[in-house]
């Protein structure tokens, strides 16, 4: 790309699993903001687990009770676009890695669809740009990657020009 000039592109975060699930995004190289999103993690399933031993309930209390219909209904699935792709709402966040804006990057993604990242290269001087991505699924095997599913981005940004005095 030429200098002063910016690119956009997109990728999918897709979930072809059963549950809904959350996702983050940051630097590979940034230990801080990864800490961050471990503990964020670690403090939902912590909340979760708690919510759910308050929740269950007693079975001495459900003898002669029928169940509640509306306590069992399921969540609705955000609306679809166009082949099941829902775009990630953006939640006011923005990651700048380099040369690279990503956005959104965090959110979540319903089972059968898919958040679309976008990601836009600024062209700066003559130089190669490649970053790595951190792609934090939540509730996933943390022994798999725990320190982020790595997702690579290179651009190259150049200053037109003619070499008048190396004719070689």
């Amino acid at each position: 790309m030429q200098y002063g000039e910016t690119t956009t592109r997109t990728f999918e975060v897709r979930n072809e699993g059963l549950f809904d699930f959350k996702y983050a995004i940051c630097d590979f190289n940034n230990e801080d903001e990864k800490a961050k999103i471990r503990e964020e993690r670690k403090k939902e399933a912590e909340e979760r687990a708690l919510g759910q031993k308050k929740e269950e309930p007693d079975p001495k209390d459900l003898k002669g009770k029928k169940p509640d219909p509306k306590a069992a209904a399921p969540a609705k699935a955000p609306a679809k676009g166009a082949k099941g792709v829902v775009e990630a709402a953006p939640e006011g966040t923005v990651v700048q890695v380099s040369q690279y804006t990503i956005s959104p990057a965090i959110g979540s993604v319903a089972p059968g669809s898919a958040a679309v990242i976008t990601v836009t290269f600024n062209a700066q001087g003559a130089k190669f740009y490649d970053s790595t991505l951190a792609i934090d699924i939540a509730n996933r095997d943390p022994a798999d990657k725990a320190e982020g599913i790595p997702f690579i981005l290179a651009a190259e940004s150049s200053i037109p020009g003619i070499n008048t005095s190396d004719l070689d």
